[in-house]
């Protein structure tokens, strides 16, 4: 089996219309939001059995839960409510994201993972994630292994750890188009919620459930709690489009953990070229990765890049304008300076 690759994004900047397309091909393992859906455990324990290792991949997270149960929509929560096992509230941590997009009966193949890695003796982590993309993809007769979590960045540190010798791609987009995505997208909208409320509590609430968590808070804020969490508001809240841009440019600037890799090991991928001219970043991304006839594959797909997702930062007035860009300026002169060119300016 090829090196497991691991793609990197800040969120929103195409990651995950980039692992649809890898999931188009039959001998890729496409992980979707497999690191994502089990944070904020994926990388806290040192090592476990078979049995641990499956509360860790099963254990329904609170967020998703929270946000399923509360009838916020999430494009990338698939788990088939109304049709499968799980109600909002109880979705295994797998079930959200990873599974759905590589079955139609995602509780099925749930089963079967329980069945294999519960009787696994202990070991490290790492040694036990690594396993299970190996059994993985061997069970469902794939070659090459892709995992792809939104806003992947923040866990950069631990992966570059747990997988010294994977391959990373790092994906990135205009920043400010980025941002404005960002603020039409109810987990970033919670996210600058989250931090007004760390503020106030001393840890994210949704990481640390704590029932009397709402009335430590003013009531503008309990309105985001877990237990108090109202979907309208979150919808409604009149959130400053800076604040989106300068959560983008924070988050770009994890990309000084990926200095030093070799070229083999490290490939930079534009989302806005990628919409330009689908057919040769997309080549060259299957390249990188080992995908089995990668211009094929690239040809095949070019047509699902939907062209007219570029460009979100253009229709902002005069004064929006110019704060976003403030915001996003040294994100931008990060990336530029780390990609080794100027960025694609689509704003």
């Amino acid at each position: 089996m090829a090196p497991l690759t691991i793609v990197l994004g800040t969120g929103r900047c195409g990651s995950t219309m980039l692992s649809d397309l890898v999931n188009e091909h039959p001998e890729v393992l496409s992980l979707s939001e497999f690191f994502a859906c089990l944070d904020p455990w994926g990388f806290t324990a040192r090592e476990l059995d078979g049995p641990a290792f499956w509360e860790l991949l099963s254990t329904p997270r609170l967020k998703p839960n929270t946000l399923m149960r509360r009838g916020v929509t999430v494009p990338e929560y698939r788990y088939p409510l109304g049709s499968g096992r799980y109600a909002p509230g109880d979705v295994p941590a797998l079930s959200v994201m990873t599974l759905p997009p590589l079955t139609d009966d995602p509780d099925a193949l749930l089963d079967s993972i329980r069945d294999e890695v519960t009787g696994w003796p202990v070991a490290p982590l790492p040694r036990q994630y690594l396993r299970l993309f190996a059994w993985w993809a061997s069970f469902l007769g794939r070659e090459v292994v892709i995992e792809r979590s939104g806003a992947a960045q923040r866990f950069l540190p631990d992966l570059l750890t747990y997988f010294p010798e994977a391959r990373f791609v790092h994906m990135y987009r205009h920043g400010p188009d980025c941002a404005v995505s960002m603020s039409r997208h109810p987990i970033f909208r919670l996210a600058v919620k989250i931090r007004e409320m760390r503020k106030i509590l001393g840890v994210d609430p949704y990481a640390v459930h704590d029932p009397e968590h709402p009335q430590r808070l003013p009531e503008e804020l309990r309105r985001f709690a877990p237990d108090t969490l109202d979907a309208s508001a979150l919808a409604d809240a009149d959130l400053p489009l800076e604040r989106f841009g300068t959560m983008w440019s924070y988050s770009t600037g994890a990309v000084k953990h990926l200095a030093g890799l070799p070229e083999d090991r490290l490939l930079h991928i534009s989302y806005d070229r990628i919409v330009a001219d689908p057919v040769p970043e997309l080549t060259r991304f299957g390249r990188f990765t080992g995908i089995p006839e990668p211009a094929a594959w690239a040809d095949r797909v070019a047509g699902r890049v939907d062209a007219g997702r570029t460009g979100a930062s253009t229709a902002l007035s005069p004064e929006q304008t110019e704060e976003l860009h403030r915001a996003c300026a040294p994100g931008m002169q990060r990336l530029a300076a780390f990609v080794g060119e100027p960025l694609p300016a689509t704003g």
